[in-house]
């Protein structure tokens, strides 16, 4: 008879177990649910346990796989997520880019900018390019930022390192604000907060853009960003 109550309590404690769908998310964490809908953006369940409780919704992007109560799994990892846990683009296969305006900083003035990561990974080598142009005293100048950069940090924020150039075209009177008719290069570095939201959104940068030529170096030159990642 105990041996009985003990396959019946196996068989029960099985079917409980098995009964449940259990979503598996990107950061580790496992949630013991009830799958209701699965929309084109974001997955709609219920707890286990309180499934007369509030309707969740989770948003794909944040889940690694499900797997249901009938054994069948569903992965949502691509292919490249599945071979490390490091920082990727929370849309898939789509790099991290980044359009934005920096007040200082290697654009030296106020430039529009574009960004982007050079693999799917959301930290790790890109570039920046730029383009500005100030005008004072009937003449102009326009600067071209161009540099690489590096970002170590993971989820949305991130420290950055950058080396670059950036050329000066200048162009005036002789009395005028700026020399006249003069075009310099010169070099640009960069030691950055980043936030790079995960998917996409506002993104912002601050920090120190030392700036370097052959006759002077200015470390305490500073930048400030903001723009938005897509």
């Amino acid at each position: 008879m105990k041996k009985i109550y003990l396959l019946l309590f196996t068989m029960i404690i099985s079917a409980y177990t098995f009964a449940q769908d259990k979503i598996h998310k990107k950061n580790g964490e496992i949630i013991d649910a009830k799958v209701l809908e699965i929309g084109s953006e974001e997955v709609k369940y219920k707890i286990f346990e309180d499934q007369n409780g509030p309707l969740y919704n989770l948003p794909k992007h944040q889940i690694s796989k499900i797997v249901y109560e009938s054994g069948r799994v569903e992965s949502y990892l691509k292919q490249s997520e599945s071979i490390t846990n490091k920082s990727y683009s929370a849309s898939g296969d789509k790099r991290a880019q980044n359009i934005f305006i920096e007040l200082a900083g290697q654009g030296l003035l106020f430039t529009a900018n574009y960004d982007t990561r050079f693999g799917i990974r959301r930290d790790g080598i890109g570039a920046r390019a730029g383009i500005g142009l100030i005008a004072a005293d009937g003449s102009n100048m326009l600067t071209v930022p161009l540099s690489f950069n590096y970002l170590l940090g993971k989820g949305n924020k991130f420290f950055e390192m950058g080396l670059g150039a950036t050329y000066l075209g200048l162009n005036g009177d002789e009395d005028s604000f700026f020399d006249e008719n003069e075009s310099n290069v010169i070099g640009t570095m960069a030691f950055m907060y980043r936030y790079q939201p995960e998917d996409r959104g506002f993104s912002f940068r601050g920090g120190l853009t030392p700036v370097f030529n052959s006759d002077f170096f200015l470390p305490y030159f500073f930048g400030i960003s903001l723009g938005y990642t897509f």
